[in-house]
């Protein structure tokens, strides 16, 4: 009994591990709603990410630092000092995010909840 918990132990480290190894690349989602097509599209480089938002009329986008927690992945915009980017319609007015992660290949947004697909 004790040789199987100490192998689940084992198992959950290095499936942890394995998975803070793949979590760069890029991910999309996409989707139509009323007619309108809704796509995000998210880049997680070593130590920072991009994200966008795509809808009809706007293009909103950020950069920002990442972090990882358990299986949750943490975005943060980086802040915006310029008044004018701010007011157009390519500032993203949400500047943190929640994701779970749910294996190598995807990520969920949490308050959406959508699944980001690894491309």
């Amino acid at each position: 009994m004790r040789k199987l918990g100490m192998f689940y132990c084992l198992f959950f480290i290095v499936c942890s591990c394995t998975i803070k190894k793949n979590i760069s690349g890029n991910y999309q989602y996409k989707s139509v709603s009323n007619g309108f097509t809704k796509e995000y599209n998210l880049s997680i480089r070593k130590d920072s990410f991009d994200m966008a938002y795509k809808s009809q009329d706007a293009y909103p986008n950020c950069v920002g630092k990442w972090e990882i927690f358990q299986d949750t992945l943490y975005l943060r915009c980086n802040k915006e000092n310029v008044v004018t980017n701010m007011l157009s319609n390519g500032y993203m007015n949400k500047r943190d995010y929640k994701l779970k992660i749910i294996g190598n290949q995807k990520l969920m947004m949490i308050e959406e909840n959508i699944v980001l697909n690894k491309k």
